[in-house]
Formats: C-alpha cells, sequence, structure tokens
C-alpha cells in the first residue's frame, strides 16, 4: 500500500513511525521548511507516554523531559485551591512530562527508518480515481497514493478542500505562550486562575520555564509582552512574579484559540487526524497525545483490515468516543475557568481532585 502523510508535525511523524511498525514506508510532505513547532513546550500526561510506549519511544522522551509530579492551581494571590500528585492519577498509565515540542519532533522524526519526508512542500489538489488518489504537489510532480493521512494541523489544506463547511471555530480567547530563563522557583505545574484570566507555568527544566496566558479576545488585543504584563499585574509569585519581570522584546508565540467542529473527517482514500480533524481548547492538554493515539489506532486497523473502507470506519469509530469526551471535559473546563471566582475557588476546593480523575478517567483505558 502506498500511504502518503501530509505533514510532518507530532501527529504526521507519529502516524509514519506507527505505519513503519507495520511494515509500511509513509512518504510524507511538509509545507514549512522544518516541522513546526511553534509553542515551544508540550505538556504530556500519562496517556501520551503509553502511546510513546508503543511506539518504542518513551524511554528517549524521559531522558531528555522534566517530570511533573504535582498539578496545582492557585486563586491570582497565590493561595491553592487544589493540588493533585500525577501518579495517584496516572500511574497504571505513565509518567507526565514537559520538554521542548523541538525534542519530542526529534526523536519522532529520527526514528523513522524507511519514511521519506520532503519540506517545503504542499500539495495543491487531490482526485479520486481508478481506486486511488492522484495527489498533486507544488513542485508540479504527482503521484498515486492508495491512502492520504491529513496531520496538517487546525488550518488543515485537505480538510478546507474535502470538508469545506469545517472551518475552525473561535472560542473568544487569545494566549500567549513562552519559554524563559528562570531559577527554579516555580517547581511544578502551576495554574492561577483569575477572573477571566489564565496564567500556567511549567518547568521543562530547573533552569527553563514555559509560560502559557490566555485571556477573553477583546481584552487580549495585539497581544503585546506589555499587554500581558498589564493583564497579569496582580498576580502572585511565582508565577506572576515572572510575568511582571517580562521585557518587551521577550519572544512569545501569540495566537486565537479555535477548535475544529467534530465529524468524521474520512473520505474516498482519505482520512484526517491530529488537530486536522479535533483541534481543542488546550484546557485538558491532550492535543498531542490524541493525535499519537490517532496515529496507533489508524496504523493498527490499516494493517488488520482487508478492506481500506473497513479499516478507515473501523479506525473513526474506535476514536470517536475518546476524542468527543476530551471535547466535552474542554468545554467544561473553560467554563468552570470563566465562573465567578468564589464558585470557582469553591468547586475546585472542596471537589477538584474529583473532578480531575473524572475528566481524565476514560483516558487511562487502554487503545
Amino acid at each position: 500500500m502506498k500511504i502518503l502523510i501530509v505533514g510532518a508535525g507530532i501527529g504526521g511523524l507519529a502516524a509514519a513511525r506507527a505505519f513503519e511498525m507495520q511494515g509500511f514506508s509513509p512518504d510524507i510532505v511538509e509545507r514549512q521548511s522544518a516541522s513546526p513547532s511553534a509553542g515551544h513546550s508540550i505538556f504530556l500526561l500519562g496517556n501520551a507516554m503509553r502511546a510513546l510506549r508503543q511506539l518504542g519511544l518513551e524511554h528517549k522522551v524521559s531522558s531528555v523531559a522534566f517530570p511533573i509530579q504535582r498539578q496545582t492551581i492557585t486563586s491570582p494571590r497565590g493561595s491553592i485551591l487544589n493540588s493533585v500528585e500525577t501518579q495517584s492519577i496516572w500511574a497504571d498509565c505513565g509518567p507526565c512530562v514537559t520538554l521542548r515540542r523541538q525534542s519530542l519532533l526529534d526523536i519522532l522524526r529520527f526514528s523513522l527508518s524507511s519514511s521519506s519526508i520532503k519540506y517545503d512542500t504542499t500539495v495543491t489538489h487531490t482526485l479520486a480515481r481508478a481506486g486511488k488518489r492522484e495527489v498533486h504537489f507544488s513542485d508540479g510532480s504527482f503521484e498515486h497514493y492508495d491512502l492520504i493521512i491529513g496531520a496538517d494541523g487546525i488550518r488543515s489544506s485537505l480538510r478546507a478542500a474535502e470538508f469545506p463547511d469545517s472551518a475552525p471555530v473561535a472560542l473568544g480567547l487569545g494566549a500567549w505562550r513562552l519559554l524563559i530563563d528562570h531559577r527554579g522557583a516555580v517547581t511544578d505545574w502551576t495554574a492561577m486562575l483569575g477572573s477571566k484570566l489564565t496564567l500556567l507555568g511549567i518547568p521543562l527544566t530547573h533552569s527553563k520555564l514555559y509560560i502559557y496566558a490566555d485571556c477573553p479576545h477583546d481584552m487580549f488585543r495585539c497581544g503585546s509582552i506589555s499587554r500581558l504584563r498589564h493583564l497579569f499585574k496582580n498576580f502572585a509569585g511565582p508565577v506572576g512574579s515572572v510575568v511582571a519581570g517580562l521585557n518587551d522584546e521577550t519572544i512569545a508565540h501569540r495566537s486565537l484559540i479555535e477548535e475544529v467542529p467534530l465529524r468524521d473527517y474520512i473520505a474516498d482514500h482519505l482520512v484526517l487526524i491530529g488537530d486536522a480533524a479535533h483541534a481543542s481548547s488546550p484546557s485538558m492538554a491532550q492535543g498531542a497525545a490524541l493525535a499519537i493515539e490517532d496515529a496507533i489506532v489508524l496504523s493498527e486497523c490499516v494493517s488488520r483490515r482487508p478492506s481500506l473502507a473497513d479499516a478507515l470506519s473501523s479506525y473513526q469509530a474506535r476514536r470517536r468516543e475518546r476524542v468527543s469526551w476530551v471535547r466535552e471535559q474542554s468545554h467544561a473546563r473553560d467554563k468552570l475557568r470563566s465562573a465567578p471566582d468564589f464558585v470557582r475557588g469553591l468547586i475546585l476546593r472542596s471537589v477538584g481532585t474529583k473532578l480531575y480523575r473524572r475528566s481524565y478517567s476514560p483516558l487511562l483505558e487502554s487503545l
């Protein structure tokens, strides 16, 4: 079977690794000159590490990752609203870690042995004919493939072409993501929730800190660092004080938060995975995990089903409930984040750990 993977991000490279393990040698094209690493850092919960174990890559990831042993939520003043030991939830799955996004991309890319990657190359259009897909590329060439896997992110050109009514939907939030030097003041995953404001600090190493912050779109404005400092000026340490010390030249990835409408993204000899199929709010920290899981399940279905149509149908059936659950929980978490301070604090103090267990419980189950 001749397979084309469109996109060399986490989902696309994971798909190539998974299909190689099933005996295939996919072609990969990426529209950028390198695998996209916007966002700087990535937080992997236990189910993501279990998926990487299935790809034979858990130990390599763990060797360059920072272990996250506790997730703590505080008020803007720093009072603890909830704190969860990650191993108490994820022990049967895998550790929770953070690492540079580029490090994960490198591990996935260097794990490939028979797949080919062409950068600076896009798919201009495809045609379904004679039981295959004729794929035309930006360099003027074309090839015929048995299966096209769209892993080209939230702005998927394949999704736009095949499913034109599925444009991303704005969730009304603007976000900053940045990586800075720090002196170890933030030792755990630490989120600070204020009135319509979220500030998160996650250590990548003992000297590097990942910062995520979001606010309503109308407050985001130009998304400058000075705007970030202004919005979070009343947030206490340790994360608030880090933001207060940022200078205007600090490099940050800025974006509006969007999600892709949920539906079955399957067409003739084509399927979408990862953010191309189900990008969501980052509240559940499941973007990479779901993409890697997608890759594993799709490769299994294609290798085990005699008919490609049956394989894609089986893949969608196996993924639908899990992906829908993450979307529902993301919406529920975003709703709680936007609740009045008193209500949010009361809920998190009284049943926060119970809610955490409930929201992730289905993801503890194997694929």
